[in-house]
Formats: structure tokens, C-alpha cells, sequence
């Protein structure tokens, strides 16, 4: 199980999750330190996720894509068992609310290219603020993916959120626990 528990988050910078980790390319993720008193939500374990989206990482239409595609890799292909996920609004500020999302999750077949999915999975903050679907503080949902093996990528596209269109922000997608199986 990957849990990002074991890299660097100082905490005004998110850097990158390095390529490879455990033998994997996290595209547009960053490595995010728990702050429970700034980000309304709570790792699945501490004390890091990663994050995608955070002050516009996701720019130029990139989803956050998971894949082995770097110099050197030797895998033939992965499968994604599971993982922990959840939003949050990007307001680049000091509070950040968990909102509700959903994410769209697909994978591409290694050799042949063929399409995994896609898989709609949901999320929705415990205790939600009424009539915002945001949460003060909440915990994060588990999303199982039973069908997504002998992959060559997978990726994690917020396809809903409770944002308002004019409030013009964008959504944060964090992941934790990613539990995964690589093959050489």
C-alpha cells in the first residue's frame, strides 16, 4: 500500500510526488502534510496524501494520471485495488473546505491499450455545512476497483463537485493509501 507517509510535505511548499515512486509516475500529484487546522480533510492515514489541482497544477486540461511511463521503468503493467480519496475547494486562503466530488476514474491496458472503465465513484463529507455539500472536517472514502488490472495507466478526473460555476474555483483531489500491485 502506498501512503506518500514516507516523503517530505514541508508545509507551505507541496512538492511533487517523485518519479518513480514505488515504481510509479504520479503525473500532476503533490506531496501534502495534514494541516487540520487549514484543510477540512483528513488523510486516511498520517501523515501525508497527495494532491492534484492545488493553485492550478492541473493547468493546460492535464487529469491526474497515474502511470509507469519514465526512463528506466521496467514494469509490464500494474493493478489498482483501492484507494482513499476526497476534495476540497481550492480557495488559496487559509481555510479550505472538504466539498462533495465525484470522480471519474479510468484506466488504459497495458500492451493493447484497451479502456478500463470508467468508474464513477463519490464522495460526500461527513457533517456538511447546509446547502453548500462543504464539510467542516471529515475523513476521506474508499474507492475499490476490482476490474482495473494489468494497466499502463490510470486516471482521476473530478468530473462533479458542489463548487458553484460562478465562484470560478476549482477543486483539489487528494488521494491516500493507493493500494496497488506492480508486475515486471
Amino acid at each position: 500500500m502506498l501512503q506518500f507517509d514516507d516523503l517530505t510535505a514541508p508545509l507551505l511548499v507541496s512538492p511533487p510526488v517523485p518519479t518513480p515512486y514505488q515504481q510509479l509516475r504520479f503525473g500532476t500529484f503533490s506531496v501534502a502534510p495534514v494541516q487540520p487546522a487549514v484543510i477540512a480533510l483528513l488523510p486516511h492515514s498520517s501523515p501525508n496524501y497527495a494532491a492534484s489541482g492545488v493553485r492550478g497544477q492541473t493547468l493546460n486540461g492535464q487529469n491526474p494520471t497515474i502511470d509507469f511511463a519514465y526512463p528506466g521503468s521496467t514494469l509490464k503493467s500494474f493493478d489498482v485495488s483501492s484507494f482513499y480519496f476526497g476534495c476540497t475547494l481550492d480557495t488559496q486562503v487559509t481555510a479550505v473546505p472538504a466539498i462533495a466530488c465525484t470522480v471519474q476514474v479510468t484506466g488504459k491496458k497495458a500492451g493493447t491499450g484497451a479502456t478500463v472503465g470508467p468508474k464513477l465513484v463519490n464522495f460526500v463529507p461527513a457533517g456538511s455545512v447546509a446547502g453548500t455539500g462543504a464539510s467542516l472536517q471529515t475523513g476521506m472514502a474508499k474507492a475499490s476497483l476490482s476490474d482495473f488490472t494489468a494497466l499502463s495507466s490510470v486516471t482521476l478526473q473530478v468530473v462533479l463537485s458542489s463548487i458553484p460555476v460562478a465562484a470560478q474555483q476549482t477543486a483539489v483531489l487528494y488521494i491516500d493509501d493507493f493500494v496497488h500491485t506492480n508486475y515486471q
